[in-house]
């Protein structure tokens, strides 16, 4: 099975938990190919584990991709749910959908 894949979560996130915690290799720029780490939510667990760096839950996950969806009234890429879910991330806020790029992003 290996370590899955940023975009592959992306398309699958709904097979996670929501509690699930979403990790990416410490000082990576995160792209659809970073490889990532699902860990199970521990309230006591640092945002920085090891070599990992805490993203978001995948109720958070979620929540960037649906409303994203809702707002587009279409399914999105894996592109535009990487630019959602980073922008959550960084921001604690929804994206504008008028701010996700058309076009692929460098993967």
């Amino acid at each position: 099975m290996g370590t899955p894949l940023l975009k592959e979560v992306l398309q699958e996130w709904e097979k996670y938990e929501p509690d699930d915690d979403l990790y990416v290799p410490s000082g990576t720029s995160v792209t659809l190919n970073t490889p990532v780490v699902i860990l199970p939510f521990d309230r006591h667990r640092p945002r920085r584990v090891e070599d990992l760096e805490y993203i978001l839950s995948f109720e958070q996950v979620r929540d960037a991709i649906v409303g994203l969806e809702a707002q587009l009234r279409r399914d999105t890429s894996a592109e535009e749910r990487l630019v959602a879910v980073l922008h959550y991330a960084r921001h604690d806020a929804f994206i504008d959908p008028q701010h996700v790029p058309v076009g692929k992003l460098r993967e």
